[in-house]
């Protein structure tokens, strides 16, 4: 399976190659965000201030799916064709800076003085004492429901697991096949499946593994959570073999009841058509540990020329100016990193963001990230396994202990190398 992976990542590689190897002055930036309407809404904003900035430079931003995205970024990095604005998800950033893929920043950092007390998520990018990226942000999940499906359904908005199941199942028998109880990405593509899945994990007392980076899969903590991750799925209570982004779509549509997410896809809502969207909230999730974390990073490969760096580093300090930090948050409608980066006259203009706040807080307090300790490095093996037999599970309707145990015993031979 990976080496099928790889593979379509070098043909998306030679594909991507082939669009932007004849301009010299592109700096080449790929991303997953490219098309989301809600963090691309910021990013084409920042890059055209910087091409204001930098006349004869083009940020030459082109998506990559995110189900192939490290694949990608490691083909090229092996094959010392590495983008030039390095974008990396938060829990793929280890395994690129173990490689020594990665420029250490903190010299950049030093020289212009740029303060990062304070700032959200960023313990994550430093490496034995040295920033090797940026954090962009740092997330709480939340609760988006459809208030209109629930009530039609008789359904109460759910603030514990057992409302969640319950509204799940009136949502989804009164919806009869159009509509459905909740939306959950069960399709390929580990790194989502995964962070979806830990959701339901944590709720029921779960980690994959302890502070001391020991796998704790096979426990009944776990085994509940896998069993209401089967549940909901056996049940029909989702609707199956979709990506997130199709979910998301189906939210929109008025087709979801609930979707537990980041707080990017409040900015989807406004795809929604004027008699569906005042039903469309936003709340706290009814789990008892929220999911949360470091989300997305942004760095620079140490292969680049001087000049390359210098023109690169120049694009990381303007997207983490307070200017543009601000603007993350009111063109994106989420949390920045940066400290005080939500004023006051966005909190009126956008009170949603005081939930956003809370359920980041929650999950800050806890401790919470999608990246388990003592797989670091490994999280891309380690995530692909764990969405193998989480779908083995459904698919052959086997025993949730017994999957739990599978993933013990994989859990501990990825350490053993």
């Amino acid at each position: 399976m990976l080496k099928l992976a790889r593979i379509a990542a070098a043909l998306v590689l030679t594909a991507l190659a082939a669009g932007t190897a004849h301009a010299e002055t592109k700096l080449r930036f790929y991303s997953w965000q490219t098309d989301d309407q809600s963090n691309s809404v910021w990013w084409r904003a920042v890059n055209k201030a910087y091409q204001d900035e930098h006349p004869g430079i083009v940020i030459d931003f082109v998506k990559v799916p995110r189900d192939s995205f490290a694949d990608t970024m490691m083909v090229m990095f092996g094959g010392n064709t590495p983008p030039d604005i390095v974008h990396l998800a938060s829990f793929e950033f280890p395994a690129f800076a173990q490689e020594g893929f990665l420029e250490n920043l903190a010299p950049y950092i030093a020289k212009d003085g740029i303060d990062l007390k304070g700032w959200a998520g960023q313990e994550k990018c430093v490496v034995k004492g040295q920033a090797y990226c940026i954090n962009l942000n740092y997330f709480g999940y939340l609760m988006f429901y459809n208030a209109a499906l629930l009530k039609a359904a008789g359904a109460e908005v759910p603030r514990d697991w057992a409302g969640y199941l319950d509204a799940a199942r009136k949502v989804t028998a009164a919806g009869a096949g159009r509509s459905f109880g909740v939306g959950l990405h069960t399709s390929a593509g580990a790194g989502q499946y995964l962070t979806e899945l830990l959701a339901v994990v944590l709720d029921a007392g779960g980690r994959w593994s302890n502070d001391a980076g020991q796998p704790t899969i096979d426990t009944p903590a776990v085994i509940e959570g896998l069993r209401r991750w089967k549940q909901l799925q056996t049940e029909r209570l989702t609707p199956l073999g979709l990506k997130a982004e199709d979910v998301r779509q189906l939210f929109v549509e008025g087709r979801i009841g609930i979707r537990l997410d980041g707080p990017w896809m409040r900015g989807l809502l406004d795809r929604a058509k004027p008699e569906i969207l005042p039903s469309l909230q936003v709340a706290e999730t009814p789990t008892e540990t929220p999911l949360g974390g470091a989300s997305n990073v942004i760095g620079m490969p140490a292969s680049l020329s001087p000049e390359r760096k210098r023109l690169v580093w120049d694009y990381i300090k303007l997207i983490t100016s307070r200017h543009w930090q601000e603007q993350y948050v009111v063109l994106s409608g989420q949390l920045a990193p940066r400290p005080n980066s939500l004023t006051p006259d966005v909190l009126a203009a956008k009170p949603f963001l005081a939930t956003f706040q809370a359920a980041q807080n929650k999950a800050a307090a806890k401790g919470i990230d999608r990246l388990p300790a003592g797989f670091e490095t490994t999280y891309n093996e380690f995530a692909k396994f764990v969405t193998e037999e989480a779908q083995r599970m459904v698919i052959e309707n086997s025993d949730p202990a017994i999957v739990a145990r599978r993933m013990q015993t994989r859990a501990a031979a990825l350490q053993k190398g």
